[in-house]
């Protein structure tokens, strides 16, 4: 099952970036949607969730990570912002600094009301599980487009060299 699950994350990996490419946000996004119920039917699996448990677990899983991207929002478009500038000061630093140091506590006040959330119909043995396969999952998705990226830079090294 995992190599089934492997094969598929490395087919997503490899279509993702590519049909994103001059195209507008709608692909994009809705590569991401896929990209998503694929973690979360994943993540299901690995939790060993009944089907009532799914139902409940698919619909605050994308609140709560709705909840969690929202926690970062405003310190990406800072930080964004002071990589753009061409001297930034120490206060434009500092700010920065906080910005992320509040995502950081938003965020962990974020994953703990979830966790009470999640326990009213998970066991602590499948919330548990659920933080094992999202670190999982996270690394064999970065693992693989890693790969791909070098794959990709190998390509062009050796058109370089053919010219």
């Amino acid at each position: 099952m995992k190599k089934i699950f492997l094969s598929i994350l490395f087919i997503i990996t490899l279509i993702l970036p590519a049909s994103a490419k001059g195209e507008d946000g709608t692909r994009r996004e809705k590569m991401m949607r896929e990209v998503m119920e694929f973690k979360m039917k994943y993540l299901a699996q690995e939790m060993q969730l009944s089907e009532l448990q799914k139902k409940k677990f698919y619909e605050l899983y994308e609140e709560m990570c709705e909840s969690k991207k929202d926690c970062y929002q405003e310190a990406v478009v800072m930080d964004r912002k002071l990589k753009e500038e061409k001297n930034p000061s120490e206060e434009e630093y500092q700010q920065v600094r906080n910005a992320f140091n509040t995502a950081n506590a938003n965020w962990a006040a974020t994953q703990k009301e979830y966790d009470e959330k999640f326990s009213e119909f998970l066991t602590q043995k499948q919330i548990y599980k659920m933080q094992e396969a999202e670190s999982s999952f996270r690394g064999k998705f970065e693992e693989m487009k890693h790969k791909r990226k070098k794959d990709h830079h190998k390509g062009n090294q050796v058109k370089i060299g053919e010219k």
